[in-house]
């Protein structure tokens, strides 16, 4: 079985770890305060017989309060022990504090306090403290302790002194290689599932910052698709309406027309929901997948915009580059530009659409040359020009929309070359 780590930052699920091997492992794990309470609880033990016997083995029993004193220091290191996860120098301090006060008052010293609390900061703080904390204890155990053992017995560098003073060097030694090997795991793999984490908090931002970007992209192909289709069908059913009696054939060829962009519409809007994962739409009325239009497409598109009454001219210099996607921009940018040209423009004679691939540069321009008025009744959301600049910026071009200097407006477009070969 796996667990899962808890949520992180920002509601990102962390990664899925798994279980520590063996169930009394993932016991004592589970229940650090547990294990630290025992361990305190048997270092009193054993402190306490240390204490009590000692005196008796050597025929030097004491009465009562000498041997309490020992005791009281034996208490304090077992609570110094109960917090040596969070405060390993508050641990260290209170057993140098207690070696201190045992060798002052000259009872026998215990070195299994200074090797736990040692071995607590090499694996709780660092190497570095570590081997700070491993330097005083060695400058306490090797120079300090022999003097003033040696002062009292009248043996300064006796073989006794030097004996325990070498043994506690060991027994400290031992402790400083376990607390570095222990530590380093611990930290390395603290580092590991750090690691870990935030790649998984990436990977779950990138997540998002690709469903928004795609989002941007779908709002922006459903915005081209319906403002296209409803000008059109507004511009087809306004001339459909005025030549119902005039000229009733025409008419019903507008009405026809109307119908026609319409189901485009409909199935563009299709591919588009289908893109969304959206499932309303039942599988029988779903039409076949196809690729974005592109510049083979752009014949049909102008002959929409010609049928609803825009005089709209092309004129293509060099060959159209390979890439679909920019051709799907190029298409996009055209349409929306002449969306604009049958929304707005006042009476137009000519609409151009310009399409130069000759250059480093590929250039395209849209210009009409309505006269100058208010603008039409069916005026759009302000999405249009937006649209465009975002298409061209992700295609590393520039836009330039603005009045045109004798009447009208124009729309042009400049893309490097290279973008499409990326």
């Amino acid at each position: 079985m796996r667990e899962s780590a808890p949520a992180g930052d920002g509601g990102v699920r962390a990664v899925d770890l798994p279980r520590p091997p063996g169930v009394v492992r993932r016991f004592w794990g589970s229940h650090p305060w547990l294990f630290d309470g025992l361990l305190a609880f048997f270092y009193l033990l054993l402190s306490g017989f240390w204490v009590l016997v000692t005196p008796l083995s050597s025929g030097k029993w004491s009465p009562l309060p000498p041997i309490l004193i020992p005791l009281i220091l034996a208490l304090v290191g077992a609570a110094g022990l109960l917090v040596r996860r969070h405060r390993p120098w508050i641990t260290f301090a209170v057993f140098v504090i207690v070696a201190v006060i045992t060798i002052v008052i000259d009872t026998p010293a215990d070195p299994i306090g200074i090797a736990l609390a040692l071995y607590a900061v090499f694996v709780y703080r660092s190497n570095r403290s570590g081997w700070i904390a491993f330097g005083i204890t060695v400058l306490g155990g090797i120079l300090v302790f022999p003097l003033l053992d040696g002062l009292r017995r009248g043996d300064l560098g006796g073989s006794f002194s030097v004996a325990v003073s070498l043994l506690f060097l060991v027994v400290m030694l031992i402790a400083a290689l376990l607390g570095v090997t222990v530590g380093d795991r611990r930290r390395y793999i603290g580092a590991i599932l750090d690691r870990a984490n935030q790649l998984a908090r990436e990977r779950d931002q990138q997540a998002r910052i690709a469903t928004l970007a795609e989002r941007a992209r779908i709002t922006r192909e459903i915005h081209d698709v319906v403002a296209h289709s409803v000008s059109v069908m507004v511009s087809l059913a306004d001339g459909a309406s005025a030549l119902a009696e005039k000229d009733p054939q025409r008419s019903r060829s507008a009405v026809q027309e109307i119908g026609e962009v319409g189901r485009q519409s409909l199935i563009e809007m299709r591919q588009l929901l289908g893109a969304l994962g959206d499932d309303t739409v039942d599988a029988d009325e779903q039409s076949p997948l196809r690729p974005n239009p592109g510049l083979s497409e752009l014949t049909v598109l102008v002959e929409t915009f010609r049928t609803a009454g825009l005089p709209v001219t092309v004129r293509t210099q060099g060959a159209a580059p390979s890439s679909p996607a920019l051709q799907n921009t190029i298409h996009r940018i055209v349409q929306e530009a002449l969306t604009n040209a049958l929304r707005y423009a006042k009476d137009p004679r000519e609409v151009l659409v310009n399409l130069d691939f000759r250059g480093e540069v590929l250039m395209v321009e849209v210009s009409d040359d309505g006269r100058q008025g208010p603008p039409a009744a069916s005026v759009g959301s302000g999405r249009g020009l937006l649209g465009i600049r975002e298409r061209a910026r992700l295609a590393g071009g520039t836009v330039q929309a603005g009045p045109a200097p004798g009447g009208g407006w124009r729309v042009r477009v400049e893309i490097p070359e290279q973008e499409e070969q990326r």
